[in-house]
């Protein structure tokens, strides 16, 4: 998988975990209940709070995994334009004065040799 797929596929995995329903949306319930004392009046309480607890933290995990998928996206896109940065001269050199078609010919040749992500490849060669 090249850098542009990997992108694309964490992109597509964030909206999805994005999409998902993780709102803390219990915060506000109230446990009184009429009639209800004792023991159930309590363990429904303590039923209640830890509902709600789990629902804020899972809104907060669920956040900071998000960021974390937003750090790799930012590697991989780092990555990729540093080795597009650093072979970019490619495309402004001359390897044959004589014969436009040789020269590119020539430059795609020395982009194929590169030991680089197939995606900076195909970048590089767009810009022929």
């Amino acid at each position: 998988m090249n850098y542009k797929e990997r992108i694309s596929a964490l992109k597509s995995f964030k909206r999805a975990v994005s999409s998902g329903e993780t709102t803390d949306s219990v915060s506000g319930i109230s446990t009184e209940i009429s009639d209800w004392s004792g023991y159930a009046d309590t363990k429904f309480d303590d039923y209640v709070d830890t509902i709600q607890k789990d629902c804020k933290t899972l809104a907060g995990r669920k956040t900071e995994f998000l960021a974390a998928i937003d750090t790799i996206i930012s590697n991989i896109q780092s990555q990729f334009d540093y080795e597009y940065s650093t072979y970019s001269y490619i495309l402004s050199t001359t390897y044959n004065s004589k014969s436009a078609s040789k020269n590119k010919s020539l430059k795609i040749s020395a982009i194929n040799n590169l030991w680089i992500d197939e995606s900076v490849k195909a970048a590089l060669k767009s810009h022929l």
